[in-house]
C-alpha cells in the first residue's frame, strides 16, 4: 500500500527518528541544566539535526543488516573492487582478495564442520586469549562497595544498621549467599577468605566466556550467516567493558553468568513456537535459568517472570500455552515464596523496607520542595515527614537532581504511612506536575542524552546556578566502570583485601584510552545502548512488517502463524530490561553504578539485531526450524 510515493511505513519511520531527535535534546538539557527549556531556536534547530543524522544512521544500518553476506566469496570481494589506478592493479587486487576469502571461507568450512562443543571451545578461547591482557591486569578482582558488606555480613560482621549475624534483604540473598560462601570456603579451606573469592571469579570469568561464545554460535544457527556471527564475536572478544565487567565481584557480573544463556532458550523458545518446552531438559534447564536470574537481582525477578508471562502468544498448542505459564508461575512461587523461607531461618535474613518503589516519587517531592516550598499542606507536611528519613523542610538543601540517594536510600522511617504519603503525592503533583516531569526527567535522563553536566558530584545536594553555569562545559555521556576497589566500613573490619593497585591502574587507562578513540568511542555512550540501537530495533521492525504485510495480506500465512511469527515476543526481555532502568536512583554515570544497571544491554541488542538479520536472509530457517 502506497501513501503518494511514500509508504506508510517510511512516514512512520520518518516520525519515529524525529521523535528520537527530541528525546535526546529534551534529555541533553535535562542532564547538564536539569531543565527543560529554553525551546528556543537552537533547540529546534538542535532536535531535527539529530532526527537527520538518526535516519541516514538507521536507514544505513537496515540496509547492512539486509546485505551483509552470508559468506565471504571471491566474486564478492571483486566486485567490492572499484579502487585502484590500473587495470593490472585491480587486477592483482581482486586475486589477492579472492584468494583470502577462498582461504578464509576454507577454515570457517572446517570449522562448521566440527561438533558443538569444540566450535563453543574454540570460540572460548578466542574471547578469553583477547580477554587476557585485562584478566592480568585486574586479577585478583574488583570488590564492590556493596559487595563488600554482603561478605562481611555473612561472617557476622553488622552491616546496614542490622545486628551482628543477621543478613539483610537489602540486596538479593542469593547473591550474598554466593559471594559470602565462597569467602568462608576460601577461608575454611585455606585459611584466607581471598582465595575462595579467587576460585569463585575464576569460574565466573569462564561462565561469561562460554555464554557469549554460545551466543555467537546460537545467531548463526537461526540463519544470521558467518559475517554477524563474526562480527559479534569480534566485539565480545575486544571490547573492554566485558573483560572489566567479569572481573568485578558484584551482584550484576553474577546476574549475567545466567542471563546470557537464559535469553539464548528464551530465544529458541520463541523461535519454535514453544515447542522447544517439549524437551524435558530444555524445560528445566530454562527453570532453573529463570530462577537465577530472577535471584540475583531486584529487577531480575521482574524481568523474568514477566517475559515468561508473554511466552504463551507465540504457542501453536493449548498444552504449550499451560506450560509457559506454569513456568512462569514456578520461577514466581520458587523466586517469592519458596528461597526466601528456605534461608530466611538458617542465614537469619533481616527483611527490608520496599524503599525502592518510593525512589522515584520521593525525589520528584524534593523537587516540589526546591520549587514551590511553601504550598504545601500541614497534612501533605506530615505525610512526607512520616515516611522518609529526610523531611520536607531539608529536601531542597539536599536535593541532587542526578542522585535520589542524598533524598531516599536504604529504609523508611515509618513504612505504614505509606498510603497518605502516596494520596499528599498525587495532591502536589496536580498543583504542579511541572516539577514531578523534570526531576524525572532529570534522574533518567542518563539513559536518553549523549551530554552531562560536567560535575562527578555525589554530593548531598547540586544547585541549578551552579549546573547553569558550567553547561556550557558538557561532557559525553559516557559509561563509567568500577575498576578500582571500593571498601565500605564493615568489609574493612576482615582481614585486608590483597589488591592490585598497578593493574587496575593500566586497566583504567586502557578504558579511558577507548574511551577517546575516534568513531570507536561511540560505543561507550550509554544512550547508544539503553535508547538509540533500541530504537533502530523498532525501526527496522517497522520496515519489515511493510515487507511481509502484503504476502501476509494475500493468504500466504494465517493469522495464526503471522502472530507465531511476530518479532516482538523476542524483544520481550529487553522491553522489560528497559522499563526497569525508570526506578533507578541514578542514570547518568557519577558512580559505576548507574552503568551496571544497563550492561544487560550490550547482549540483548546484538542477539536481536541478530533476530532481525536472520528474519531479512532466512527466515525459513528463523520460523520453521524446531529444536536446537
Amino acid at each position: 500500500m502506497m501513501f503518494g510515493k511514500v509508504r506508510p511505513s517510511r512516514m512512520a519511520q520518518v516520525a519515529l527518528c524525529v521523535l528520537g531527535g527530541l528525546t535526546i535534546a529534551c534529555a541533553d538539557q535535562a542532564a547538564t541544566r536539569a531543565v527543560f527549556g529554553p525551546f528556543d531556536i537552537l533547540f529546534w534547530m538542535k532536535s531535527f539535526v539529530l532526527a537527520g543524522l538518526l535516519l541516514i544512521v538507521f536507514m544505513a544500518g537496515e540496509r547492512l543488516i539486509a546485505t551483509l553476506p552470508d559468506r565471504t566469496t571471491e566474486s564478492d570481494s571483486a566486485a567490492s573492487d572499484s579502487g585502484g589506478k590500473s587495470t593490472v592493479i585491480r587486477a592483482m587486487r581482486c586475486v589477492s582478495q579472492g584468494l583470502a576469502a577462498h582461504w578464509l571461507n576454507n577454515k570457517l568450512d572446517r570449522f562448521d564442520r566440527l561438533g558443538l562443543i569444540p566450535r563453543l571451545l574454540i570460540c572460548g578461547a578466542v574471547i578469553g586469549i583477547c580477554w587476557m591482557p585485562v584478566i592480568v591486569m585486574l586479577a585478583p578482582g574488583t570488590i564492590w562497595f556493596d559487595t563488600g558488606d554482603q561478605i562481611a555480613q555473612f561472617f557476622g560482621i553488622s552491616a546496614y544498621g542490622q545486628p551482628a549475624g543477621a543478613i539483610s534483604s537489602h540486596h538479593p540473598v542469593l547473591d550474598t549467599l554466593v559471594f559470602g560462601g565462597a569467602a568462608w570456603l576460601g577461608d575454611t579451606l585455606t585459611g584466607n577468605y581471598q582465595n575462595g573469592l579467587i576460585v569463585y571469579l575464576a569460574v565466573q570469568v569462564a561462565a561469561t566466556i562460554l555464554g557469549l561464545a554460545a551466543l555467537c554460535l546460537y545467531v548463526r544457527h537461526i540463519g544470521c550467516g558467518r559475517a554477524y556471527g563474526l562480527l559479534m564475536l569480534v566485539f565480545f572478544s575486544v571490547f573492554p567493558a566485558f573483560p572489566i565487567f567479569t572481573m568485578s565481584i558484584v551482584k550484576d557480573s553474577l546476574h549475567m553468568v545466567f542471563l546470557i544463556p537464559w535469553l539464548i532458550m528464551m530465544a529458541e523458545t520463541v523461535r519454535t513456537g514453544l515447542e522447544a518446552l517439549a524437551s524435558r531438559r530444555f524445560l528445566a534447564g530454562l527453570l532453573v535459568l529463570s530462577l537465577g536470574c530472577a535471584l540475583t537481582t531486584m529487577t531480575g525477578l521482574y524481568i523474568t517472570v514477566l517475559s515468561l508471562l508473554a511466552l504463551p502468544v507465540v504457542a501453536a498448542t493449548r498444552r504449550r500455552r499451560l506450560t509457559a505459564l506454569a513456568a512462569a508461575l514456578g520461577v514466581a512461587l520458587l523466586a517469592v515464596v519458596i528461597f526466601p523461607a528456605a534461608v530466611a531461618g538458617p542465614l537469619k535474613v533481616a527483611k527490608e523496607d520496599s524503599n525502592q518503589i518510593l525512589v522515584v516519587p520521593m525525589q520528584m517531592t524534593a523537587r516540589y520542595a526546591l520549587d514551590h516550598p511553601h504550598d504545601i499542606t500541614p497534612a501533605e507536611r506530615r505525610a512526607v515527614d512520616t515516611v522518609n528519613h529526610v523531611p520536607f523542610d531539608h529536601m531542597a538543601s539536599r536535593y541532587n537532581p542526578y542522585l535520589a540517594d542524598p533524598i531516599i536510600q536504604y529504609s523508611l522511617r515509618d513504612a505504614n504511612g505509606v498510603p497518605d504519603y502516596a494520596r499528599a503525592w498525587v495532591q502536589m503533583g496536580l498543583r504542579h506536575p511541572d516539577s514531578y516531569l523534570i526531576a524525572f526527567a532529570s534522574l533518567e535522563s542518563g539513559w536518553f542524552s549523549f551530554l552531562r553536566a560536567p560535575q562527578y558530584s555525589t554530593a548531598p545536594a547540586v544547585s541549578l546556578a551552579s549546573l547553569d553555569r558550567v553547561a556550557g562545559q558538557a561532557i559525553g555521556n559516557q559509561m563509567d566502570l568500577q575498576i578500582f576497589n571500593a571498601y565500605s566500613k564493615p568489609f574493612r573490619q576482615m582481614p585486608a583485601y590483597v589488591e592490585n593497585r598497578a593493574g587496575q591502574s593500566a586497566a583504567h587507562a586502557w578504558w579511558n584510552a577507548w574511551r577517546s578513540l575516534p568513531i570507536i568511542r561511540i560505543l561507550t555512550f550509554t544512550s547508544v545502548w539503553t535508547f538509540v540501537l533500541p530504537l533502530f530495533l523498532v525501526y527496522c521492525r517497522l520496515g519489515r512488517a511493510a515487507a511481509s504485510a502484503e504476502p501476509a495480506a494475500s493468504g500466504m500465512r494465517d493469522g495464526r502463524a503471522a502472530r507465531r511469527q511476530s518479532w516482538f515476543p523476542f524483544a520481550v526481555p529487553l522491553v522489560w530490561s528497559l522499563l526497569s532502568l525508570l526506578p533507578n536512583a541514578i542514570s547518568i554515570p557519577l558512580k559505576p553504578t548507574a552503568t551496571r544497571y544497563m550492561l544487560w544491554s550490550l547482549i540483548m541488542v546484538p542477539l536481536l539485531i541478530g533476530v532481525l538479520r536472520a528474519d531479512a536472509v532466512h527466515p525459513e530457517r528463523l520460523w520453521r526450524q524446531k529444536g536446537v
